[in-house]
């Protein structure tokens, strides 16, 4: 064995990369986001009223607006969102150590950027990688084995051999999907 083999430590290589959403699949931000809506709006909202993925089907509001208090929310509120599970930073570490690549792929726009990494600081998530997607581009075009997402609109554009795992929530309940998962710690047994 030669001197660089000794001091060289072991890398395991990648089973497969897994890109898992940010917003309401690790940051349950549609509660806080509800919450600000009711303040602002001097009504009573929650999460499991939210039944479609286009909020301005569902509630008075435009989408520059729905917009607008998503960014509020991760910048003056980001400390409040919590995780969708206790110890998610554990459940992407274990993902880590059976040899995948965690890819952190967002649609946030830029100003939230800084928001959402102290996010996951915050709770021990640790990716390889942090992507903030256009608005205007698929997820499908970035590099990845699986995606992890609650919102039907991202899996469209999936052509095998990717594929992807939706992450129940109100507003999804009535997409025909056949991977489903109510936790990310889930997703463990489908990888």
């Amino acid at each position: 064995m030669t001197t660089s083999e000794k001091i060289a430590p072991k890398v395991l290589k990648a089973v497969k990369t897994i890109a898992i959403d940010v917003d309401s699949v690790l940051a349950d931000v549609m509660l806080i986001w509800a919450d600000e809506y009711s303040k602002r709006n001097k009504v009573r909202v929650t999460k499991k009223e939210i039944l479609s993925w286009d909020i301005s089907t569902v509630l008075p509001i435009t989408p520059d607006r729905i917009y607008r208090y998503f960014n509020h929310v991760w910048k003056y509120r980001w400390r409040e969102i919590p995780p969708t599970e206790p110890d998610i930073g554990d459940v992407i570490e274990r993902m880590r150590r059976k040899g995948h690549r965690i890819s952190i792929i967002t649609k946030r726009e830029r100003p939230t950027a800084p928001y959402v990494a102290m996010w996951l600081d915050r709770h021990r998530i640790h990716a390889d990688e942090l992507l903030f997607v256009y608005d205007s581009v698929s997820k499908a075009n970035y590099p990845f084995d699986v995606l992890i997402d609650d919102a039907p609109v991202n899996f469209a554009d999936i052509i095998a051999p990717k594929s992807a795992i939706l992450f129940n929530q109100p507003w999804n309940k009535d997409f025909d999907w056949p991977k489903r998962i109510n936790m990310l710690s889930e997703a463990e047994k489908l990888l």
